[in-house]
């Protein structure tokens, strides 16, 4: 069994609902340098879901390194993750944000782009590996 203990992320953002399904269809092939940077950046398991009733998505990831600002901070500066960033950010609209898109290197005026969520209940199971 692992020794790894997962920080688990979750996040919400609304969907602009005319672009809903360009969104999926972005999703539905991520460009693999984007996946590549994730997975050198630690994040395991992310997951993107929708809920039309409340026009949301809502994003899970788990972290499985050992300094999260450091591979949050090298998934910001990567070149391809910017591009993919400003064909999404279209797609999406923030609950609370002022200033540039993350893509031009807005940092929100102290917003998330994606608004955190607080972790209620987890059923403590951890993953075996992260292959």
């Amino acid at each position: 069994m692992s020794s790894i203990k997962p920080i688990r992320y979750g996040g919400v953002i609304y969907v602009n609902g005319d672009k809903l399904e360009e969104y999926k269809k972005l999703h539905s092939a991520v460009w693999p340098d984007v996946l590549d940077r994730l997975t050198k950046s630690n994040i395991r398991n992310f997951t993107i879901y929708y809920c039309k009733q409340l026009g949301v998505l809502f994003s899970h990831m788990e972290y499985i390194g050992e300094d999260v600002e450091k591979d949050m901070a090298a998934i910001a500066a990567d070149s391809k993750t910017k591009e993919w960033w400003k064909v999404c950010e279209p797609c999406q609209k923030p609950l609370q944000w002022e200033g540039p898109p993350p893509s031009e290197g807005g940092s929100g005026g102290g917003n998330d782009w994606w608004t955190p969520l607080e972790e209620v209940f987890h059923d403590g199971h951890t993953p075996k590996s992260f292959n």
